[in-house]
């Protein structure tokens, strides 16, 4: 009976083993199959088949649908960007090069901050401490951490007291709930991750800063819906945030986040205190995070007359899990090229979740110190800060008296490095394709490449953003007074006469 029973379960062993060897084998096979029938959704970069999933000449590889997903130009006007790059108008060695007005970065202070930089000490300051060799904390460095909470307390919080101590103010900026990333776009990336799910809705206010879209699509996958207001210059109101929601939900999105500017990217205009705690409030009866992005908070030129205030002061500094705060070097100091973003948040799991992803996108210890050292040196940051709006009134002066002569109507900013104007009446047909292809024309006969409202959900045709101190104040005059003899020419000839080949405007 003992053998019977035993032969039994070996030959219940066997066929188990037999069974098991056969589904392995026809799950390989299936598996291959797959394989096979996804390269359909895999892209080779030359490929001229004329599929949907080819390639135009001149890139070759090979890439997966997620690749192919992230790459596309994250801003549509990139390819007029890039021929500025490498045919940039000089007055004298290139006077009849492109010019981008489309990039809100501010040269025009550039050297006053290199030479700050080159000072003796500060270079060799950031190479000659051991810490910056090795790993550490990937929310940065604590020195780094404990500079960027006293400039936070001190530009943000307490704006009114210049002489706070670094003792009171690592108090009311906890050091610890501070984050440094590479750039605003890294940590935004990492808030749509670590806050929402695939597939969510993200509200912004329209007209909002083109790139928005890629910073949360290309990784977390979420969705950008547009807040169309009235009035654009106020803020949404609530019921236009509700409309918002509705129309998130009826495509069947879950809205998780709203996004704030401010000040405001295209507008340079700042909201009033109350409206962006009415937002944060109405977000909270709802479950949902506020991200405060005031990347542009230290270029509102006349600080006297603005009604400018952090979200840290509105909130009193009480920000909750809910309410996050993002600033960078990259427009206020002139320098986006360091790729230096910071995060302010009272959400500790967040904090604990940045620490895991930022090995990603963490800023190099070198610049960490080097940025410790600049954000703590108050008498250069005041003057800094001083000479930069000075330079930016400058720019904002001769950029609006050329679109006075032009009877260009355009939004007055408080802040930034742009000015949002409204040349719907140049447009052949008000239209998303009007406004196209006026752009197009002033990008091929002036050589000028803005940046168009559509690219930013603007619903207004003709509404372009011109950055003014992306370039010297003479290029900005060249590029200006092209626009206006274009102008002319189009109000001359009409837009059934115009052949762009024919039209010299330079």
């Amino acid at each position: 009976m003992s053998s019977s029973k035993n032969n039994g379960n070996v030959a219940l062993i066997v066929a188990f083993a037999a069974t098991a060897i056969i589904y392995v084998r026809r799950s390989r096979r299936r598996r291959r199959s797959q394989s096979i029938d996804r390269s359909d959704t895999c892209f080779t970069f030359g490929d001229n088949s004329g599929s949907e999933t080819s390639i135009p000449p001149g890139l070759r590889g090979r890439i997966g649908s997620r690749g192919m997903a992230a790459l596309g130009p994250s801003i549509p006007y990139l390819d007029g960007f890039l021929k500025c790059l490498l045919d940039a108008c000089d007055p004298v060695a290139n006077p009849h090069g492109h010019i981008a007005v489309c990039v809100a970065e501010n040269k025009l202070v550039t050297e006053h901050l290199a030479e700050r930089l080159m000072q003796p000490g500060t270079a060799t300051s950031a190479f000659s401490d051991s810490i910056v060799y090795g790993y550490n904390g990937f929310l940065g460095l604590p020195q780094a951490r404990e500079a960027v909470a006293y400039f936070v307390a001190r530009k943000f919080l307490c704006p009114d007291e210049p002489h706070l101590s670094p003792e009171l103010a690592l108090e009311r900026v906890r050091p610890e709930h501070v984050a440094l990333g590479s750039g605003c776009a890294a940590l935004l990336n990492y808030l749509f991750f670590a806050l929402a799910e695939e597939g969510d809705a993200v509200l912004i206010p329209a007209p909002y800063y083109a790139a928005f879209e890629s910073d949360m699509r290309t990784i977390a996958k979420c969705v950008a819906v547009p807040i169309m207001q009235s009035d654009p210059i106020a803020g949404p109101s609530i019921s236009e945030l509700n409309a918002a929601t509705n129309k998130a939900r009826r495509q069947g999105l879950n809205p998780k986040i709203i996004l704030l500017t401010n000040p405001n990217n295209p507008l340079g205009t700042v909201y009033e205190p109350g409206v962006v705690k009415r937002t944060i409030r109405w977000a909270r009866s709802r479950g949902m995070h506020t991200m405060v992005d005031e990347i542009y908070a230290l270029s509102v030129r006349d600080q006297e007359s603005s009604q400018f205030e952090s979200v840290l002061c509105t909130m009193d500094n009480d920000l909750g899990n809910d309410v996050h705060f993002l600033w960078a070097l990259s427009k206020d100091f002139a320098s986006s090229g360091f790729r230096v973003g910071v995060l302010y948040t009272q959400n500790e799991a967040l904090l604990r979740t940045l620490q895991n992803l930022n090995i990603f996108s963490g800023v190099s210890h070198p610049m960490q110190l080097i940025v410790a050292e600049i954000l703590t040196d108050n008498e250069f940051v005041d003057t800094f800060l001083d000479r930069s709006r000075e330079q930016l009134v400058e720019a904002y002066k001769i950029c609006t008296r050329k679109l006075d002569e032009m009877l260009v109507p355009y939004i007055v900013p408080e802040a930034g490095m742009f000015v949002y104007a409204d040349f719907s009446k140049m447009l052949p047909s008000q239209t998303p394709e009007g406004e196209a292809r006026f752009a197009a024309l002033v990008q091929d006969v002036a050589r000028v490449v803005m940046t168009p409202g559509q690219s930013m959900r603007d619903p207004r045709p003709g509404w372009f953003r011109i950055c003014m101190a992306y370039i010297s104040h003479e290029v900005l005059e060249i590029a200006l007074e092209r626009i206006s003899r274009l102008a002319l020419k189009i109000k001359a000839i009409g837009w059934d006469h115009i052949d762009p080949s024919l039209i010299k405007v330079l």
